[in-house]
């Protein structure tokens, strides 16, 4: 049964279905882009998120024929009182901004799904990139569009780019701001899941696969990976060895043992 949850705009459609929790852009005539009345918004839901330990999943997709744009570049450099700010109080602005937004999407404990049916670009391209696991149709289309407008990258895209890509492929998309289009987005790995046809009934298959497993498995693994990506082997071996006794020790894992042997 799906539930509808306040948002406090209309910007931002938050649905739950039993155990999963969807979060919609829903600001369609500017393909969602992160606007000053969306972005607060969903700062203070990913806030409340993380707080919880209600969900298994996260989900997060867009409203029409777009995931997310990025920045409304018609209204850039139109807020005044940004612009009075120093270039200190700017960078500390943004990199709070960053923390709240893609680090807190990628730090959430339960497993995080983008689900891409159009553009993914700029700071949507990072919203993305956040997430654990992105599945796309085939109108799905990443672009970086940065230098373009003679930007540099904001919200992590950097380092997503790099450490899913390597620094080579990274490089050749930010400079060069071509359209990855949804075969190549798959070929090269930035999209997981590509359903070509059929494209819900895969998703609603991919989500009820997902569930079938461990909840608390996946959170610990999920925290093994975001640490090897970070610290060398030796150190992550010693956290695999301590989550895999903490996993051991589950009632999920007892249960599911059970359950196989009966077989």
């Amino acid at each position: 049964m799906v539930i509808n949850l306040p948002t406090d705009t209309k910007q931002l459609i938050l649905t739950e279905d039993n155990d999963v929790i969807t979060i919609t852009l829903n600001n369609p005539q500017y393909k969602n882009a992160l606007s000053e009345e969306l972005t607060p918004y969903l700062r203070t839901i990913l806030k409340k998120l993380k707080k919880q330990n209600k969900y298994k999943i996260l989900l997060i997709r867009g409203k029409g024929d777009s995931f997310c744009s990025g920045g409304n570049i018609k209204k850039m450099n139109s807020n005044k009182k940004y612009i009075r700010k120093n270039n200190i109080e700017k960078i500390n602005d943004l990199y709070n901004k960053q923390l709240e937004l893609t680090h807190a999407l990628s730090s959430l404990e339960i497993p995080t799904v983008a689900v891409i049916n159009g553009p993914a670009a700029g700071a949507g391209l990072s919203l993305a990139l956040s997430c654990d696991i992105r599945i796309g149709s085939k109108k799905a289309f990443f672009l970086s569009n940065y230098s373009k407008i003679g930007l540099t990258g904001d919200y992590g895209i950097s380092w997503y780019l790099t450490n899913l890509l390597g620094p080579s492929k990274a490089k050749e998309l930010m400079f060069c701001n071509h359209r990855i289009y949804a075969d190549e987005a798959y070929k090269i790995g930035i999209l997981n899941f590509l359903f070509t046809k059929n494209f819900e009934s895969n998703l609603k298959d991919f989500l009820d696969n997902l569930l079938s497993q461990s909840h608390y498995a996946l959170k610990l693994i999920k925290k093994n990976i975001d640490f090897a990506s970070y610290n060398n082997l030796r150190k992550t071996l010693k956290l695999e060895a301590k989550h895999l006794i903490m996993s051991s020790n589950s009632e999920e894992h007892k249960l599911a043992v059970a359950k196989f042997k009966k077989k």
